[in-house]
């Protein structure tokens, strides 16, 4: 997926008998991105028409024409979910091919296409979820399943990815999609500071791969010890000594010790060590890599100790992953 550029936008396309938090909450994690680091993303809404009646006697205005905006690949569409009665009608899917022309476009233009909940009825429409795994609101899965036999409708998680093309399960689970996807693109710190911004945990799909040291142990709300992991994480190579740590947080050294090891169930040393094996673990991925420069990169003591703890984690050396990796290559 390719870094945020200038150019690049999120472009949320709202449908008709939207369902507002859809798109809202996807919405506000990027502004949270926006606000936090300052990534210069250009957020536009827009639809069939310029305003839209939404469901709870709201209504959207000011909406940009969807066939006003051409999208490009460092964009990000989301498509937003709605009552599905306009979707199964005939005449709707009639008139509208220009739309699904418009998703497919962005699609072989290689911009991110994302769906929530029933969006992913316009994203099958198009044409663009044939043979890949798509998640959906659980109380219509079997009926998107029956309706577009070529998809791979997946139930019992939050989000799918194949590609450039995600789908989520429904509501709330969009603005996990949109977090996963703020991850993917600018590293996990600054996924979990748009989740602790948003006050929602960190959730990860049912497909996913085990969670990373990053995401796991951030399910809580302790600023002061959000703040001392996020320095940790940040000093690995040149970790801090406790007093110092607990100076930079402003606290005493008992206080954040307790609240580290309440809030994580591990201690801070045990916490820095499970960061350490996972960032040698993908350092020693990368080609030509070398046990002595990686454990100097992960702020071990020497390339001994990253021995010793590889060995007592992982059954095998680094130097065996190393070649593991190469051979694999």
């Amino acid at each position: 997926m390719p870094w945020v550029t200038m150019a690049s936008r999120v472009v949320f396309f709202a449908p008709p008998n939207l369902t507002p938090l859809d798109l809202i909450g996807p919405l506000q994690a990027f502004q949270a991105a926006v606000r936090i680091c300052r990534y210069p993303y250009r957020i536009e809404v827009c639809a069939l028409t310029r305003s839209l009646p939404v469901a709870g006697n709201l209504h959207f205005s000011n909406l940009v024409l969807y066939r006003q905006i051409e999208l490009g690949p460092d964009d990000i569409l989301f498509v937003a979910g709605c009552a599905l009665k306009p979707l199964h009608s005939p005449q709707f899917l009639r008139e509208n091919r220009p739309l699904f022309e418009w998703i497919r476009r962005g699609w072989q233009a290689g911009a991110t296409i994302c769906s929530i909940c029933t969006g992913s009825y316009l994203l099958a429409e198009a044409g663009i979820l044939d043979g890949l795994p798509c998640a959906t609101h659980w109380i219509d899965s079997d009926d998107l399943q029956q309706r577009y036999p070529k998809v791979e409708v997946r139930k019992g998680i939050l989000f799918t990815e194949a590609g450039n093309v995600f789908t989520s399960a429904g509501i709330a689970s969009g603005i996990d999609l949109a977090i996963h996807i703020l991850g993917l693109r600018h590293g996990p710190k600054l996924a979990f500071e748009v989740a602790r911004y948003l006050v929602v945990y960190l959730r990860r799909s049912g497909d996913s791969k085990q969670e990373s040291v990053y995401l796991q142990y951030r399910n809580h709300l302790d600023d002061l010890v959000h703040r001392a992991q996020n320095i940790l994480i940040d000093k690995l190579d040149r970790p801090p000594s406790l007093d110092l740590l607990a100076e930079l947080v402003g606290s005493s050294t008992r206080n954040l010790s307790r609240r580290f090891r309440l809030k994580l169930g591990l201690s801070i040393g045990e916490y820095q060590r499970e960061l350490r094996l996972e960032r040698a673990r993908t350092l020693l991925q990368e080609e030509g890599s070398k046990v002595d420069d990686v454990a100097r990169a992960c702020g071990f003591s020497g390339p001994r100790q990253l021995r010793n703890l590889y060995q007592e984690r992982f059954g095998r050396s680094p130097r065996d992953h190393v070649r593991e990796v190469s051979v694999s290559a």
